[in-house]
C-alpha cells in the first residue's frame, strides 16, 4: 500500500457523481509515521459530485480501530462511525492552490489519506480508555488501585522522630 493508492484523479471521472472504496488496515496507519493507532479495520466509501468549478466529496466510515488504553496501556478496540463532506474547488491560480482545499483546474487529482486519518482521529473519544471501547471493560490498572491497602505505612524512622518530639 503507498500513499497514490488514495489518489482520485479527477480527469478520469466517468459521471458526474462517482463512488470510490478504499479499506483502512494495518498498512494505512503504518504509513503515517508515528500514527496514533496502530492497526484497524475500516471500509471507507468515498462519493464525489462534480459541479462546474466544485466537487463535493462524501466520506462514510465504519469500521474499528485499534489504540492504547492511556491509563492502563492495553490495546483496545474503538468502534469508527464517521460521515463527513468536504468541499474541494478548482482554480487556475497558483497562490490558491497553497490552501488545503483547492486543487488545479489542470491536474485534478486529489489524495484523500489525510483527510481519511484526520476524521479518524477527531472523531475518536476524548480519552481513549477501556470503559469507551467495544468492550466497555474496566481497566485492569483500576483493579490494582483497589486491591491495595488504603492503610498508610509508616517509616521506622519517623516513628522514632516523634518519640523525641514527645
Amino acid at each position: 500500500m503507498k500513499l497514490s493508492d488514495f489518489d482520485i484523479d479527477f480527469i478520469k471521472f466517468k459521471n458526474e457523481k462517482d463512488q470510490f472504496h478504499f479499506e483502512m488496515n494495518n498498512k494505512f496507519f503504518g504509513l503515517k509515521e508515528n500514527s496514533l493507532y496502530h492497526s484497524g479495520d475500516i471500509d471507507v466509501a468515498v462519493t464525489c459530485e462534480r459541479n462546474e468549478n466544485t466537487i463535493s466529496v462524501d466520506y462514510i466510515l465504519n469500521g474499528m480501530v485499534t489504540g492504547e488504553c492511556e491509563r492502563c496501556l492495553e490495546d483496545i478496540q474503538l468502534e469508527v462511525k464517521i460521515t463527513h463532506n468536504e468541499l474541494i474547488k478548482l482554480t487556475s491560480s497558483e497562490s490558491l492552490l497553497t490552501e488545503e482545499n483547492y486543487i488545479s483546474i489542470h491536474h485534478p487529482v486529489y489524495n484523500v489519506y489525510d483527510t481519511l486519518y484526520e476524521q479518524v482521529c477527531i472523531n475518536m473519544p476524548l480519552r481513549k480508555i477501556c470503559e469507551n471501547s467495544t468492550k466497555k471493560q474496566e481497566c485492569k490498572i483500576d483493579d490494582h488501585l483497589s486491591t491495595s491497602t488504603n492503610e498508610p505505612i509508616e517509616d521506622e524512622r519517623w516513628a522514632q522522630l516523634k518519640k523525641i518530639i514527645k
